[in-house]
């Protein structure tokens, strides 16, 4: 099963919690009280997601982020990129070059690690972040198979559920 970071997982419920109010100029800290998050993380993930035109802020008291540039353009790939491009994610997506592991596997091992990246890669770039936060758009997921912790229920737990699958 592929596994999203902590990061990615902020990252896509801050989406999500943006997402269902368009018109809303929202603060961090009322993300991070929402779904119980670590706020200097999730102030990370933010400064990242608008520096990279996924969300607009506003300075000052009355501050916050809102939803930046179609999100139908970019892809679950393209949010790992800029929450994890230098975390564990990373290594999922991109095939490893450590020469001492790869290399002392057999060819046919080490193929089939490479078709399974190109084709984790290939899906990951297909799903469009707006088919994962927008309402209306997004992945349904039965109830029975969503697994939601206490401290996350809501837009976070249906969006990392959606994600996962």
């Amino acid at each position: 099963m592929l596994c999203l970071s902590k990061k990615t997982e902020y990252a896509l419920i801050a989406l999500g919690y943006l997402a269902e109010r368009p018109t809303e100029i929202v603060s961090a800290r009322e993300i991070a009280q929402r779904f119980e998050l670590p706020l200097p993380l999730l102030m990370n993930i933010l400064k990242g997601l608008n520096r990279r035109g996924l969300l607009d802020s506003t300075r000052g008291i009355r501050g916050g982020y809102r939803l930046g540039r179609d999100l139908v353009a970019a892809s679950l790939h393209d949010l790992i990129q800029i929450v994890d491009s230098e975390g564990a994610n990373r290594q999922l997506i991109e095939v490893h070059q450590d020469p001492e592991g790869i290399e002392h596997r057999p060819l046919s091992t080490r193929a089939a690690v490479h078709a399974l990246n190109l084709r984790l890669v290939r899906f990951l770039k297909e799903v469009k972040l707006a088919d994962l936060v927008l309402p209306g758009r997004r992945i349904d997921v039965p109830a029975e198979r969503v697994q939601v912790s206490g401290r996350r229920a809501g837009v976070g737990a249906a969006v990392t559920t959606a994600a996962a699958v």
